[in-house]
């Protein structure tokens, strides 16, 4: 894929999705300008990197930061969200915030004739009503994340009417894989099982989910950057395997080569979701590939754990 003549600037570029989006997009040819202020983000992500990109420190919320950071770009990738929002903090600041900083990327984006990707969620769709979860599926979000992504789809769809802004939607489904900042279940329980610790299951063990490893999201990405007709659209980013949590225990354990006990806590609150997403029409659109299976991912995930065993503490 070449990316030659576009200079894009990633939002968050020093957090998981960000950080492996920044080396994709850098081996593809692009010029490649990071704003982060690295609430969430880590430096060290970006390590051997680094020296090949632009950095703007500095938070989207600063409207003179991102309009430094908007000079000569093509395209802007926002993959920046604050960490306390996915754990339902209630912060007014952190909400005004990160409304600010989406609308200010989003009026730059219009002044510089530029392509704007949002990273939106599954968490917009609430519970599933029906069987697999496709683009049309009604949006009924049941989590505050899922709330604020949802506001911030509609942004995009309003101003793309009023004022011509050029956008694409992109509802990624549990995305996992190294640097993974969220300690996310298929990385706790890997950690779990490297450590001889049980991998504890809450519920009945059948709730289930799409996991997406990290590089699917980003050749998604890509694949967005040299498809015009992608501009207006929506799109599922997920893998292609479902899972339930008892079978991802059972199948971590087996690629862990540990013995750790699989417990069930039938008594403990969880969120009983199946939620099966169906991420075709970005892989026939996209032209992207077979998604990476959930053994390849998780099997990726855990050496990257055993190289960099300090990465959460």
């Amino acid at each position: 894929m070449d990316l030659n003549d576009w200079t894009v600037l990633v939002t968050g570029g020093g957090g998981f999705m960000g950080s492996h989006l920044c080396g994709a997009l850098l081996r593809a040819g692009a010029q490649v300008r990071v704003i982060d202020n690295f609430a969430s983000g880590r430096p060290g992500n970006l390590d051997g990197i680094m020296d090949r990109l632009e950095l703007v420190n500095g938070s989207v919320a600063d409207e003179k930061k991102v309009q430094q950071a908007f000079c000569g770009v093509d395209a802007v990738v926002h993959t920046a969200f604050p960490m306390a929002m996915r754990e339902r903090s209630l912060e007014t600041g952190i909400m005004v915030d990160y409304l600010a900083g989406l609308f200010n990327l989003l009026k730059e984006t219009i002044s510089n004739n530029a392509l704007f990707v949002y990273v939106s969620s599954i968490a917009v769709y609430g519970n599933q009503q029906y069987v697999p979860v496709d683009e049309n599926h009604p949006l009924e979000p049941v989590m505050l994340h899922g709330a604020v992504k949802l506001a911030g789809e509609y942004l995009c769809r309003t101003l793309a009417h009023s004022h011509g802004l050029k956008a694409v939607i992109l509802r990624a489904a549990d995305i996992y894989g190294p640097k993974n900042t969220r300690v996310s279940v298929p990385v706790r329980f890997l950690m779990n099982a490297l450590a001889g610790q049980p991998l504890r299951v809450f519920g009945s063990g059948r709730q289930s989910r799409t996991y997406t490893y990290v590089d699917d999201f980003v050749q998604a990405v890509l694949g967005v950057l040299v498809t015009p007709a992608a501009v207006g659209r929506v799109f599922n980013v997920a893998g292609d395997q479902v899972v339930s949590m008892y079978d991802l225990a059972l199948l971590v354990k087996e690629i862990a080569n540990s013995n750790s006990p699989v417990v069930l806590e039938e008594n403990m609150p969880t969120d009983d979701r199946r939620l099966v997403i169906d991420g075709s029409s970005a892989r026939e659109t996209l032209h992207l590939g077979q998604p990476v299976s959930i053994r390849e991912g998780l099997a990726i995930t855990r050496d990257w754990l055993l190289q960099d065993p300090g990465f959460y503490k």
